[in-house]
């Protein structure tokens, strides 16, 4: 299946070789001029469509170390302690233990939203609030920290 920039490509592709111009193309697709004239122009050199590689550091991370962290999140999030979530910092420390490498606090977290995890944090208590609907909802979900802590995302 083609993704929705491929798609949108292959259009500004199709209108130049029926002879639109670039300011036609932008005008018909809802985009700038200038992206319309660099695919064309990318197209005319390369004859693809497709996003060149990245420049950048490759991740010291593979799947499977990721996948390893991920399960022994699993395991601390819903633990004997009662407790439900974990840390950032305790994801942190785990990290470390894993795979002997340290990392910011933020890159943690990027890790973790990449595990599929997502964040939940305490709110601030409104005016207008009721009092017996959140004594409810602490009881079922145990979220009387004060701390970030990571769920599992559904």
């Amino acid at each position: 299946m083609k993704s929705a920039n491929i798609k949108e490509r292959e259009l500004i592709i199709k209108f130049h070789q029926e002879g639109k111009s670039s300011y036609d193309i932008a005008g018909i697709l809802d985009i700038s001029q200038t992206k319309a004239s660099f695919w064309i122009r990318r197209y005319r050199e390369t004859k693809s469509l497709e996003n060149l590689p990245r420049s950048g550091r490759p991740t010291p991370l593979t799947n499977e170390s990721l996948n390893s962290i991920a399960k022994a999140i699993e395991l601390q999030i819903v633990n004997p302690r009662g407790r439900l979530g974990i840390s950032s910092k305790e994801v942190l420390s785990l990290i470390e233990s894993k795979i002997k490498r340290r990392y910011t606090l933020r890159h943690a977290e990027r890790l973790l939203h990449k595990m599929g995890f997502s964040l939940i944090t305490p709110r601030v208590n409104h005016i207008r609030k009721d009092e017996h609907a959140q004594e409810k909802f602490r009881g079922m979900f145990k979220k009387n920290s004060i701390r970030s802590i990571w769920g599992i995302q559904s």
